[in-house]
């Protein structure tokens, strides 16, 4: 088990904990880089890259925040220095929220569950959100803004130079990347390529929801917007490709031969032009 997980570290972590979900609100989700939500997706998003950090060294997750400062995850301050109250014990703070790792399971099904809230007085009054580890997608990201929740999709909040396609693109153009990774560290050991996902520990991000985009074969593995797949072409070559299913992109495919250079040929809605 501790094997596979930390060759799979870079595009999943395993683990198993129970999930109450809720009747979801149907709400667009936006990308947008300036609202005090972002705030709040920003370092959750980084707390739990520092858990899968943390996870790579150690085989296990941890609820000590002072740990996962070591590992990067130091939330920034307001600009005048001020920084938001802590509600108890465990908990750090950036400029309007307060984060806490709130459980963490080990081996053999490690996994965990953290947590922000908004602090009262400051416009992130009212917001909570959640991140953590899950068994069919790897995370689980939802943001609760005065009773109404909704997931938190990959492409929220990112640099203002990221627009809406170029960020759902990444999915596609990085678990090629990853797909890649995996199939030259397999020839490296193996002294062939496989299309054996299970083989190569090869298991892109699923949705932040949980889910995972529906595959039309066993050929093909699913991750959120992307399905992949690898076919074996001869004795010392392949080729891969990365579809979008769903999203402003979808219909989008991009495809990459042996050791050449990614190609993307593009679909994109009306938003992205």
């Amino acid at each position: 088990m501790r094997l596979n997980l930390k060759q799979w570290l870079s595009v999943l972590c395993v683990g198993a904990f129970a999930v109450a979900v809720p009747a979801w609100a149907d709400v667009p989700t936006p990308v947008d880089c300036g609202t005090v939500e972002c705030e709040g997706i920003r370092e959750m998003k980084s707390l739990y890259t520092a858990e899968m950090a943390y996870f790579g060294e150690r085989d296990s997750f941890t609820a000590d925040m002072a740990q996962l400062a070591f590992a990067d995850f130091a939330p920034a301050p307001c600009a005048n220095g001020t920084r938001a109250p802590v509600p108890g014990p465990g908990w750090v703070s950036g400029c309007r929220f307060a984060y806490k790792v709130t459980a963490v399971t080990p081996n053999p099904s490690p996994s965990f569950t953290a947590v922000a809230q908004g602090a009262a007085g400051t416009s992130a009054a009212g917001i909570t959100l959640q991140i953590g580890t899950h068994p069919v997608s790897g995370i689980l990201f939802w943001l609760e803004r005065n009773g109404v929740r909704r997931y938190v999709d990959a492409a929220e909040c990112l640099a203002a130079q990221s627009f809406v396609c170029d960020a759902q693109l990444r999915e596609g153009t990085m678990g090629l990347r990853a797909l890649y990774t995996s199939e030259m560290a397999y020839f490296g050991e193996k002294d062939r390529y496989t299309s054996n996902y299970a083989q190569l520990g090869f298991l892109p991000p699923g949705c932040a929801d949980g889910t995972r985009a529906p595959v039309p074969d066993a050929s093909w593995i699913g991750g959120c917007k992307f399905i992949f797949r690898a076919d074996v072409t001869g004795p010392s070559s392949f080729s891969l490709t990365a579809r979008a299913v769903a999203g402003a992109i979808q219909g989008t495919v991009v495809t990459q031969v042996d050791q050449g250079e990614p190609v993307v040929t593009p679909v994109y809605d009306s938003v992205c032009r």
